[in-house]
C-alpha cells in the first residue's frame, strides 16, 4: 500500500453525521480543524463569527466525547479510514 505522507487523512462529512449525529456545519467544521484550521480561519471560511465557531466547536466536542482539538483530530484521522 502506498501512502501520500502529504496528504491529510480526511474523514468524509457523511461518516461524521452517521456516527456522532453532527449537524453538517459542525461536520464542516470538525474536518476543517482535522486539516488544520484555527478556529478563526474556520470563520473567516464560513463566514461565521468565532464566537459561533467556538459554540459549534463545544458541541462537536461533546458529541465526539473529546475535550481538546488535539483528541478531536486523532479521532477524526483514526474515521478517515471509513468509507
Amino acid at each position: 500500500m502506498l501512502i501520500d505522507l502529504d496528504v491529510m487523512p480526511r474523514p468524509s462529512a457523511e461518516v461524521l453525521k452517521r456516527i456522532f449525529n453532527l449537524t453538517p456545519s459542525e461536520a464542516r467544521l470538525a474536518i476543517e480543524m482535522a486539516c488544520g484550521k484555527s478556529p478563526e480561519e474556520a470563520a473567516e471560511m464560513n463566514q461565521v463569527s468565532v464566537s459561533t465557531v467556538r459554540k459549534q466547536l463545544a458541541t462537536v466536542f461533546s458529541k465526539t466525547n473529546t475535550h481538546r482539538q488535539a483528541e478531536l483530530v486523532a479521532l477524526l484521522t483514526r474515521l478517515a479510514i471509513l468509507p
